[in-house]
């Protein structure tokens, strides 16, 4: 079995990287006017995503800009990709919004909806017609020997072809996504091995 990592995505301080090449920078400005600059820049065109909360804008968006332009027909074989993600807070920048609205009287299912980080995972999917396995992990900090593990050991039992892996944080004005796409099998000659070390210079941007 010959996985390999195709793209990665890196989204923090302000800068957006695609495969270690700049995106989009925007000067320091909240996340959320961050977001909604990416989206008007970068023309995702999906209405729903100014409904999400933060974190949920922060996983779609790198997800979006991983798999724009690939050549991987994923709603063809929607089963075949899974998404294994992870952070740190999970949900609780949201879930502090929502224990704030309910303290004044006003409990908004709009918010409570985002109340779970695999929510994350949801908005992909839906985005991208993606239906197979999926796991949010919260660790104290990003374990990529753990994941790259638990990624292969899934690619090896059939379970999927393609994966997106990586991991999403979030917490009040602190944010930072970083995301990669392996492929079983992949041809292009660019690619780099679905190791610990391919993911800990990607993520580092090495």
């Amino acid at each position: 079995m010959n996985i390999r990592v195709t793209h990665s995505v890196l989204i923090r301080d302000h800068l957006l990287l695609k495969d270690g090449q700049k995106i989009f920078e925007s000067p320091p400005v909240p996340f959320s006017q961050f977001a909604d600059l990416i989206y008007n820049e970068l023309r995702i065109g999906y209405p729903k995503f100014h409904k999400m909360d933060n974190l949920s804008k922060l996983g779609f968006i790198g997800a979006d800009i991983l798999l724009k332009n690939n050549s991987l027909d994923i709603k063809k074989n929607p089963y075949e990709t899974g998404i294994i993600l992870s952070n740190r807070n999970s949900s609780l920048d949201t879930d502090v919004k929502y224990y704030n609205m309910v303290r004044t009287g006003i409990a908004s299912p709009a918010v409570f909806v985002y109340s779970l980080p695999n929510i994350v995972i949801g908005e992909i999917c839906i985005r991208h017609g993606i239906k197979g396995e999926n796991t949010f992990f919260i660790s104290d900090r990003y374990n990529i020997s753990s994941q790259v593990d638990y990624i292969n050991n899934l690619f090896e039992k059939g379970v999927f072809n393609i994966c997106i892996g990586g991991w999403v944080e979030l917490i009040g004005e602190s944010y930072e996504a970083f995301l990669y796409l392996a492929v079983n099998n992949a041809n292009d000659n660019m690619t780099q091995p679905h190791t610990t070390e391919t993911i800990k210079k990607l993520y580092h941007n090495e």
